[in-house]
């Protein structure tokens, strides 16, 4: 990082005070008379205002790295936050059989399927639960069922990660 210029301003006794010369009839020249210069100010020249222009730029670039840095934090809190969902699975078969099989969409869409689902059992009837299984993982929902005999089952899904 460079230093900064620190401009000053230029201070003089009469700061708009010219002086007139006539050329011809109807020409003149007009010339600074400032009288006594109190503080000679900093040149606006390129080298001055390169510096100017080169730490715009760096402090553009630092904003837009600084920018993606957040949105990748955010993503990841995002994820280890998580999403909770609540579903009833019914089953209208006769164990062995079941047909509890459900598609639950996700409030957030994905970025990839490496989510992880994870899943409490609230309530029961009518049966053993079984297992709990998760399939046919997208971007934007997957599937859920349980093996048991149960006729309803009442899940809270904590779904984590996936950006």
């Amino acid at each position: 990082m460079r230093d900064p210029i620190n401009w000053l301003d230029h201070v003089v006794e009469y700061p708009n005070r010219v002086r007139l010369t006539h050329l011809t009839d109807d020409l003149y020249t007009l010339e600074r008379a400032p009288g006594e210069i109190i503080q000679p100010g900093t040149p606006v020249n390129a080298n001055n205002q390169n510096k100017m222009d080169l730490a715009a730029l760096q402090a553009i670039m630092m904003g837009s790295e600084n920018a993606a840095e957040i949105r990748w934090l955010k993503a990841l809190v995002d994820g280890l936050a998580g999403e909770f969902i609540e579903v009833t699975l019914t089953n209208s078969l006769a164990y062995p059989f079941n047909d509890s099989v459900t598609t639950v969409p996700l409030a957030t869409n994905r970025n990839k399927k490496d989510y992880t689902v994870l899943v409490e059992v609230m309530q029961s009837t009518g049966g053993g639960v079984g297992d709990i299984i998760i399939t046919d993982k997208l971007l934007n929902g997957f599937k859920i069922a349980y093996t048991g005999a149960a006729t309803s089952v009442k899940v809270r899904c904590a779904i984590q990660g996936g950006y």
